[in-house]
């Protein structure tokens, strides 16, 4: 199993890749000389630096380009650097790992310039620095104890979200169950053909499936009402926010485990809607039969049910993963070593 956090030792600069493959402007350098060295050499970030000793003085980004000299309508033949880069202090390579990504985080910015004796020697990223900060809180929150929660809330939001994607989106719109069952003879109204093989007609995501039958949903929209109208757009919503869901909480929880700050959109509310929307399926198809003139005689598809709540439960408990597993303590991972 891949280990997404490193242990409690204590990293320093000096143990990253140092990106030395960087580009220096001038502080009295103008704005559009800055964007043609980034576009020249191909980088979005450059050090700044001041006078023959080319002291350091910060980093400017294509960024800060954009949004506070583009966005502002400035000139860029006017603006200068030192205007619009940002101010953050260098780190050397004795300087801790969580000293430069601290700097980085609390300016929100993605790149250190690195120094050695007071010369530039690269710069480090954020992104370099992730899976060098060792994770020092006991997680005290959950039911199975597990020395790295992080990993294991990685690893278990990504299993349930699979295994939700397929069981709940996949295997329904692929035709292997569906959402409601009815008898051949007692729908050929409904679907206004004179004869129906098989012994079964399963509704799936799109379209209604017998032995000779596929019916997809919007052929049903003009003899059966606009609610099913309804019902293809809660499928297509569906799907969709089934494949963001899936990539949102495998984020979300990636992002925990590299302590990546990202918003509740991608955290909660996407999830959520891709439950609600699995509920919404089950209702609207419901109230389509249930107003079907003449009546049909349907009921719910028992695998297709079954598996729709296991899909929901699974995105709960992924959402709700930090729930699931508490840190040991040191001292309990300590003895389980020497054992």
């Amino acid at each position: 199993m891949i280990n997404l956090n490193l242990s409690k030792k204590e990293y320093f600069v000096k143990d990253l890749i140092i990106d030395d493959e960087y580009g220096v402007i001038d502080s009295k350098a103008t704005i559009q000389e800055a964007a043609k060295k980034m576009k020249e050499i191909g980088v979005p970030d450059l050090v700044v630096v001041e006078g023959e000793a080319k002291k350091v003085l910060g980093v400017i980004a294509d960024f800060d380009i954009i949004q506070d000299v583009i966005a502002e309508g400035k000139d860029l033949k006017e603006a200068k650097v030192i205007a619009t880069m940002y101010k953050i202090e260098p780190v050397s390579l004795d300087s801790p790992v969580t000293e430069a990504f601290t700097r980085m985080r609390d300016l929100q910015v993605n790149v250190v310039p690195v120094v050695e004796d007071g010369k530039l020697i690269g710069v480090c990223t954020i992104q370099d620095c992730w899976s060098y900060i060792p994770n020092e809180d006991v997680d005290e929150v959950g039911l199975i104890p597990v020395s790295d929660t992080r990993t294991a809330e990685f690893w278990f939001a990504t299993i349930c979200m699979i295994l939700a994607f397929v069981f709940g989106i996949v295997l329904p719109f692929g035709g292997l169950y569906g959402y409601f069952s009815g008898n051949p003879t007692d729908l050929l109204s409904f679907f206004g053909v004179a004869d129906i093989q098989g012994d079964i007609v399963t509704f799936h995501l799109f379209e209604a499936r017998g032995f000779n039958l596929l019916v997809p949903f919007l052929d049903l929209i003009g003899n059966n009402g606009v609610i099913w109208l309804s019902v293809v757009v809660c499928s297509v919503l569906l799907f969709v926010f089934g494949v963001l869901g899936l990539f949102s909480l495998i984020y979300a929880s990636f992002s925990d485990a590299k302590d990546i700050f990202i918003g509740q959109i991608i955290r909660t509310v996407i999830p959520w809607l891709l439950v609600f929307f699995m509920v919404l399926e089950w209702v609207l198809l419901g109230i389509a039969f249930a107003a079907a003139v003449p009546s049909t005689n349907v009921v719910p598809n028992a695998i297709g049910l079954t598996m729709s709540i296991i899909s929901m439960v699974l995105i709960i408990a992924a959402i709700y993963r930090d729930y699931i597993f508490r840190g040991k303590d040191s001292q309990a991972i300590e003895n389980e070593v020497s054992r």
